[in-house]
């Protein structure tokens, strides 16, 4: 977690604007394997203790996370549409 303590929210946070009649989507969560999903939920913490993210429990706009393993060890998560 000390990779990403004393960042500013400020410098990564991102506004996604809308069009007006934009339609909300909502799907399950696919099932992960217990190594994905150890390594999503520790990116997870790591997030959320940071400041970086923060939890929403009432949104309408739900997608499942994407894990990509990568050869450096890195993970990206991301949405099916690569957002």
């Amino acid at each position: 977690m000390a990779d990403i303590k004393g960042i500013s929210p400020t410098v990564c946070m991102h506004i996604i604007l809308l069009e007006e009649n934009a339609k909300n989507s909502v799907e399950s969560q696919r099932r992960l394997n217990p190594v994905m999903k150890g390594v999503i939920k520790k990116e997870i913490i790591k997030w959320l203790d940071a400041g970086i993210i923060y939890p929403i429990s009432d949104s309408v706009w739900v997608n499942p996370v994407q894990c990509v393993p990568k050869k450096g060890g890195m993970t990206v998560v991301a949405n099916e549409k690569n957002e």
